[in-house]
This record gives C-alpha cells, structure tokens and sequence, in this order.
C-alpha cells in the first residue's frame, strides 16, 4: 500500500478537495482513520490504526497511505482475527479535517467508562493537541461531573503533565515541556467542562447510548 501510486482519479479528486477547503490560504490538516465496524458494539480499536496530524498539502497522499496501511498493523489485524471479523469486512476511510491550533484538548465520555453506576460526564484533558490523551502517554487532567439534580462539576484531578503535544514547524508534532502553571493548573476552566458536558449529553440523547468524543479548544476558548 506504501508504495503503490494513488489512483489517478482518487489523487485528483483529494487534492481538489483540499484546495477547495484550504481556499488559497496554507492549511494544515489533520488525517484520521475511521474504519467500518470502528465502533461497533464489542469491538473497539481505539488507538489501533493510524492517524497523521499538522499534514501539509505535499504530503496528503503519502499520509492518506499511512492511515489505510494501517489496517494491517499487528495489532489491528490480531484483534479482527480474534473477534471473527473477515478483512473484506472492514473498510478503511480517512477523514481530513482542518487542524484546530488546540490550546487543550482530549476526551469527554457522556457517562463514566470505568463505572456502570456512574452516569455522570468524565473529561480526561491535557495542554496542547489531544495526543496525549488519546494515545495516553500524558497523564490527564480528569474532571467529574453529576447530571443530578442539576449539571454540576464534582471533582478536579491535575496531571500534572511534565510535556505537551504541539504543532511542529512545517509538518508532524513535537513535543514541548510545560511550564510550572501549566504543569500545576487544569487546562480548562470549570465553564468549558460544563459546556463540554452538556454537548456530550446532547450527543447521548441523540444517539442514545454513551458516548465518548474527542474535543478541542482553541487559544479563543471556541469548542471544536
């Protein structure tokens, strides 16, 4: 898959479409993986498949090719055979989005993940790109909440991360030390995790069932 050419068709129709959402402007894109049956129920392959973040446009292909190469990772490959599940059945796409210049990030669970008894949100966050949470080589800052009687925060836990996840010059991440506040504060503020949660609410009610999203703020406190 590496080292094969793109299709001529599927190349022209990416590059077109980047230059339609970069509009002229430089743009740096983050490409994720999002395979059928990702999420189905009792499977999960969190962390298994590749993604490529602070892409530039000279590298699109070659990065579109990392992600469905990752497919075939070991342990991508030992789980589907574990669980019984064909190669012809999971299809690999990729999803390319604009890159949020994240002053923190991470993930909000509708209802704790770790306690059935437990419906109250769970925010893991971290300074910089979500990175770190997501692939949990930093320890999080971990923010509780209860839905009753009403929305409210009920503890704040710091990670007390030594480094953080950012954009590198020109393409790829780096990481950075934090410095002393950053290691000692939460990275948002008690009004974006109660935002957060009432999104990630919303989302349950929508879908209904749990839900687990990535999230992202940016150095204007806006929600992506």
């Amino acid at each position: 898959i590496l080292s094969s050419p793109l299709p001529p068709e599927l190349e022209r129709a990416i590059f077109e479409t980047y230059d339609a959402l970069a509009q002229g402007e430089p743009l740096q894109v983050a490409l994720r993986s999002s395979a059928l049956g990702e999420d189905a129920q009792g499977a999960s392959f969190a962390g298994q498949y590749a993604s490529e973040l602070n892409v530039g446009r000279e590298s699109l292909a070659s990065a579109y090719k990392q992600v469905v190469a990752s497919k075939y990772g070991v342990t991508a490959m030992t789980f589907r055979f574990n669980r019984g599940l064909p190669d012809q059945a999971v299809d690999m796409c990729v999803g390319c989005m604009a890159m949020v210049p994240a002053r923190a990030g991470g993930v909000i669970y509708s209802r704790n993940p770790v306690d059935s008894r437990d419906d109250g949100p769970l925010i893991n966050a971290v300074p910089g790109l979500p990175k770190g949470v997501v692939d949990g080589r930093v320890d999080s800052d971990t923010i509780t909440l209860s839905r009753t009687p009403h929305l409210h925060i009920d503890s704040r836990i710091s990670g007390r991360q030594s480094i953080k996840y950012i954009p590198d010059t020109g393409e790829g991440v780096r990481r950075e030390d934090t410095t002393p506040p950053e290691a000692e504060d939460l990275c948002i503020q008690d009004e974006t995790a109660l935002e957060l949660a009432r999104i990630a609410l919303k989302l349950e009610k929508y879908y209904a069932c749990p839900q687990d999203v990535e999230w992202a703020e940016d150095e204007e406190g806006q929600l992506f």
